[in-house]
């Protein structure tokens, strides 16, 4: 169906994945495959896990209006409540949250999931707008029953809604062929960012659309083998890129026959570079997790030198402990590093400068004059070698 008041909704594969798009989509897909095959103990998993949730929970809520922080959203999470006045803004982070994780349930624990659907679409509604009362402007899981504006655009007549969206997830089905199990990795990326643009465009519900569609991309990409510990890229993308998001939603839509090829290019990229970023966190907790067993086959080994086993603990834990940003001075340790403070409470300063003389010979601390720092650097010379570029 082609709607004469809106040329842009046309139901066709308007876009060109040109080289540059294809070449970053095979990007993104070696990144995932080797995030997905990142070993991490469980509480690191979790730790992760749960900075990704409210990482995509804060981004979400924030490009329609949700001034709540990360560290405000963890300590709702962790069950903190805002004061009355701000309670509306808690109930929106917690629907998202609420949904993000019924979606991990169905498609990764549950291994549970399907096509696009009307009913999926506003169950996902449902989620977003439980419990608002007067601070959402819609009814919960309902298509909306009147016109409306928003900003310069005027989305379809309210009586078209309910055909759209069916016409919508049939066209999902014919054109990325996720039901017949032939759709790639690629595809499904392509889909999950068209799909979302087409709700932004015909605006099924009256409040509410953005984090319905953003949640629609969140259950296609997981689909698609994105892992759950990355599944806050896109919003994060969107919402710090939030003018220019708005501005290629808005120049889509002014794209002869609603061509997607520039917004997708600038979703990929997106998607491309918080990808890399991930991996780069990824791989520093495995840095970091490598680093701790050095230390303690370091100084549980037979070159490690200590009259007793309290003298070996303690070295182990300032060992554990020791900065490896920068270089620090004895006494800005002594004084900013709680481990340091605790473990030389009442020891002399030719006992500290026998540890510190010990880590370095071991070659877990290096000194720079009179400053020192941890040498997890020494790692880097265990990874495999490669010709310089």
């Amino acid at each position: 169906m082609l709607l004469q008041t809106h040329p842009h909704i046309t139901f066709e594969a308007n876009w060109t994945l040109g080289a540059d798009i294809i070449f970053m989509l095979g990007q993104c897909e070696a990144i995932i495959r080797t995030i997905s095959e990142i070993p991490l103990p469980p509480k690191e998993r979790q730790r992760l896990l749960l900075v990704s949730l409210r990482k995509g929970a804060q981004a979400t809520t924030a490009i329609e209006g949700n001034t709540l922080t990360e560290e405000e959203i963890a300590r709702i999470d962790e069950g903190e409540s805002l004061p009355p006045s701000r309670e509306y803004l808690e109930i929106e982070v917690k629907n998202i949250i609420e949904a993000l994780n019924a979606i991990r349930q169905d498609v990764i624990l549950n291994d549970r999931s399907s096509v696009i659907t009307p009913e999926l679409i506003t169950n996902f509604h449902r989620y977003v707008g439980k419990n608002l009362g007067d601070h959402f402007q819609a009814i919960p899981g309902q298509f909306r029953q009147n016109n409306v504006v928003v900003g310069t655009y005027r989305p379809p007549e309210y009586p078209e809604v309910n055909a759209l969206i069916q016409r919508l997830c049939e066209w999902m089905r014919e054109t990325f062929h996720y039901e017949k199990g032939n759709a790639d990795f690629m595809e499904q990326v392509v889909q999950a960012i068209v799909f979302h643009v087409y709700i932004a465009w015909i605006h099924p519900f009256g409040d509410g659309n953005g984090r319905t569609a953003r949640l629609v991309e969140f259950y296609i990409l997981l689909r698609a083998g994105l892992p759950d510990i990355a599944s806050h890229i896109l919003s994060n993308f969107y919402n710090n890129t939030r003018e220019e998001y708005y501005r290629q939603l808005s120049l889509a839509g002014r794209e002869k026959g609603g061509d997607l090829t520039k917004f997708i290019l600038y979703a990929v990229q997106g998607f491309r570079d918080g990808l890399a970023e991930a991996l780069s966190v990824f791989q520093n907790s495995v840095l970091q997790i490598a680093w701790k067993n050095y230390i303690h086959d370091a100084l549980d080994s037979k070159k490690a030198q200590g009259k007793s086993k309290a003298i070996v603990k303690r070295r182990r834990n300032i060992a554990l402990h020791f900065p490896v940003d920068r270089f620090y001075g004895i006494d800005e340790l002594l004084d900013r590093e709680p481990v340091f403070i605790k473990e030389y409470s009442g020891l002399s300063n030719v006992t500290r400068a026998r540890d510190f003389q010990e880590l370095e010979r071991l070659e877990l601390i290096v000194r720079d004059g009179s400053k020192y720092k941890g040498n997890i650097q020494i790692l880097k010379g265990m990874l495999p070698l490669k010709r310089r570029q």
